[in-house]
Order: C-alpha cells, then sequence, then structure tokens
C-alpha cells in the first residue's frame, strides 16, 4: 500500500512529507525508525482508498460487502475458505470480481493467509483486512464478516442519508436553473418583440434583461457547448471523488458545520475501533490502522499523538479526551469501559451516539434548506417574469 507518511528529521529539525510504500502502517513505522527519523502520521494515498469499495462498475464490478455476504453464507454452510472462493470464482468468472477472486485463490494455494491475500489484492478497506486477521487467530471468520458487515452498513447509512438529504436540493436548483434558461434562450427574445414600437421609457432592470437575453440568443450554440462542458466537467468532479474531498474542506473550514462533520468522522472512527477491538486487537494496534481510513489530516494527527500517550501509559479516556477524540459522555463512557473492560461495548455506544447526532443535524439541515431553495428559485424566475412585464404595466398607467 501507498501512504504518504510524515516524519520529523532531526538533522533539519523540521517535519517532512514523502510517498512510501509498505505492507502495513506497522511496517512503515518500522523502516521510518530504521532510518532515524521520528514517524508522526500517515495517510494511506487516495487512489489507494478509492480502489476499495469497488474496482469497476457494471454486472462483474466488484462489491465488497456483497462479497463478504456471498462468502459468509458459505462458510456458514460447512465449506472451507478456499472451497467458498472456488464457488464463487465459478458463479463469477469475469470482470474484477473474478480478477481479484482468483489472485486470492492463487495467494491462498501458495500458503498465505487470507488476510494477507486481501491486503496484497489493494481492493478491501483496510478495516475488512484487520478484522479477516484477526480471525484467523481465532478460526472465527464467518463472525469477522458479520461484524464488518454491520460496520458497513452502519457507515452505509449515513452516506445515504447525505446523498438523499442533497438529492431534492440539487433537483430543485437544476430545474430553477433550467427554466431560467428557457426563458433567457427562448421566452424574453420573443417576448421583446412586443417593445420594439414602445416609446416609452424601460426600466433599467428590463433592459438588462433584454439586452442579456438578446446576447445569450444570439450565441446559442456557444451557451449549449459550455454547458454540456460544465455538466461533464461535474460528472468527472464528482466521480474522480474531488467533490466529495472539497465538501469535506468547505465543511471543515466552517466552524458549526466542522462539528458536525467531526460527528461523521467519530462515528466512522469508533465503529472501526469496536470492530477490530472485538477481532483481538489492542486498543494501540486498531488506532494504527484507523490512521488509514482518510479521517483528515486533523483527526489523524490527533490520532497519531493519542497512541504516543497510550505507548506512555495513559488512561484511554483521559488520552482521547486530550486529543480532542472525546467529548464529557463519551469520556465518562471510556472510563466506565475502563473499569468494566468491556470495551467494545462501549466503544459501539459512542459511535452510535455520535451517528445519531449526525443523522439529526442532517434531518434538521434538510428541512432548513429545502425551503429556503424554494423561495429563492421562485424568486428568480418570478423576478424575471416581473420584468419582463413592467413596460406592460407602464403602458397600462399610461392609458389610464
Amino acid at each position: 500500500m501507498h501512504y504518504k507518511v510524515r516524519y520529523y528529521d532531526p538533522s533539519q529539525a523540521a517535519v517532512l512529507e514523502r510517498t512510501a510504500h509498505a505492507d502495513s502502517l506497522q511496517a512503515l513505522q518500522a523502516g521510518i525508525a530504521q532510518e532515524g527519523l521520528v514517524f508522526v502520521g500517515a495517510d494511506l494515498q487516495a487512489e489507494a482508498r478509492q480502489r476499495a469499495p469497488a474496482l469497476s462498475f457494471g454486472a462483474h464490478a466488484f462489491n465488497v460487502p456483497w462479497w463478504c455476504r456471498e462468502l459468509r453464507t458459505l462458510l456458514q454452510a460447512g465449506m472451507t475458505v478456499v472451497e467458498a472462493l472456488e464457488t464463487l470464482q465459478a458463479q463469477s468468472s469475469q470482470g474484477a470480481r473474478g480478477d481479484i477472486q482468483s489472485r486470492l485463490l492463487q495467494s491462498l494455494r501458495e500458503g498465505r493467509p487470507l488476510s494477507k491475500a486481501m491486503q496484497e489484492a489493494q481492493a478491501f478497506p483496510a478495516v475488512l483486512v484487520a478484522s479477516v486477521k484477526a480471525s484467523e487467530r481465532t478460526s472465527t471468520l464467518a463472525t469477522a464478516l458479520s461484524d464488518f458487515l454491520a460496520h458497513d452498513e452502519m457507515m452505509a447509512a449515513l452516506r445515504k442519508q447525505v446523498v438523499s438529504a442533497a438529492i431534492y436540493p440539487a433537483v430543485v436548483v437544476t430545474l430553477g436553473l433550467l427554466i431560467t434558461l428557457f426563458l433567457l434562450l427562448f421566452v424574453i427574445p420573443r417576448f421583446s418583440g412586443m417593445y420594439v414600437d414602445f416609446h416609452g421609457t424601460l426600466s433599467g432592470p428590463t433592459r438588462v434583461l433584454l439586452v442579456f437575453s438578446h446576447l445569450v440568443a444570439a450565441h446559442t450554440a456557444a451557451v449549449m457547448t459550455g454547458l454540456a462542458v460544465l455538466v461533464a466537467a461535474g460528472v468527472a468532479w464528482v466521480r474522480s471523488g474531488a467533490a466529495a474531498r472539497s465538501v469535506a474542506a468547505l465543511a471543515g473550514a466552517i466552524g458549526p458545520l466542522q462539528r458536525q462533520w467531526d460527528h461523521f468522522r467519530l462515528a466512522k472512527l469508533y465503529q472501526s475501533l469496536a470492530l477490530m477491538f472485538r477481532g483481538g486487537y489492542t486498543l494501540d494496534e486498531a488506532m494504527g490502522i484507523c490512521e488509514t481510513l482518510g479521517l483528515g489530516p486533523r483527526m489523524t494527527d490527533a490520532i497519531a499523538q493519542a497512541r504516543v500517550d497510550l505507548a506512555r501509559g495513559k488512561r484511554v479516556s483521559a488520552t482521547l479526551s486530550q486529543a480532542g477524540l472525546t467529548d464529557t459522555v463519551a469520556e465518562r463512557l471510556l472510563a466506565v469501559g475502563e473499569r468494566t473492560g468491556s470495551f467494545d461495548v462501549v466503544l459501539q455506544t459512542i459511535s452510535q451516539r455520535h451517528a445519531a447526532a449526525f443523522t439529526t443535524f442532517v434531518e434538521r439541515a434538510t428541512r432548513l434548506v429545502e425551503p429556503i431553495l424554494l423561495l429563492l428559485v421562485a424568486l428568480l424566475v418570478g423576478g424575471i417574469v416581473v420584468m419582463m412585464y413592467m413596460p406592460i404595466f407602464d403602458i397600462a398607467n399610461g392609458v389610464r
């Protein structure tokens, strides 16, 4: 896997960045230490993360949750891992799915464990690979897959809610822009013919509207080409992942939005920690893997600092609180986990709290934004119509 690693170079007395390749975060840290450098943090490269959910589109796309469900079903039926993968390969041997399953089978036949084969395929989330690796110690692969599916369903529900909330505003804005474009291109140029013999004085807004409409109508081909280019660029922007990163950066730059976006990231962090802790990882190991989840530089640095404090023997609740990864309730829940030892339940509870807070925010924001957008679109279209009819009102007043 490729990482963007941040490290402290004593010879230059500075924190630097570079790209490095390593099989795991632990191997990366060991390599940095061997060079006499101090590891600060690392992010999994974006291209590797984008390949994780699916490597292609269409009937033979590789869908990780679907694959996990199918594999779990076959394992629960009594098949071995190799038999289950051979069955899945017989079911679909084409496209990305067939290619990945073929590589997994080849690695297993060469004696590698499944987790290592999945890691080399670079098609699976780091959390899933870690969960499978933990299950290899206890022979509970089906349980590990079930835990990952529960984790994935929760995160998918949050993402789906965001997408669903964005659909209606997007439709309203698009429809408003299409109506405005139709008025400018077709309605207003024909409507303006009524004012050719008008001897009165047109209002300033009406004159501007007519001039702009004639300008757009005279260059219809250029306008349509420009719109097509904008739409194509927008689609490419969304599919490349740049749109999601831009939205995340915008949310991080606005205080109230940053706090709500942190709820989503913390829900993902604690859900991943709970998944790996149940699988047998120590909290330090689990947090090391969570550094590769793409939670943003600020939270990734906080996780790295928390790992350093944990290694020094500090209490978990105090460590995560000092790193800014808890609120008062979460800190007290972690203190209960320290006392009872039921950290997986505590981590799951904290994740659900953050998920509920984020869900509530999305619902409230949707109820607030939708009427505002409708009002703005209505004002835009209504304003154009009013400016079209203003000279007629002037004529009516003159006759009166």
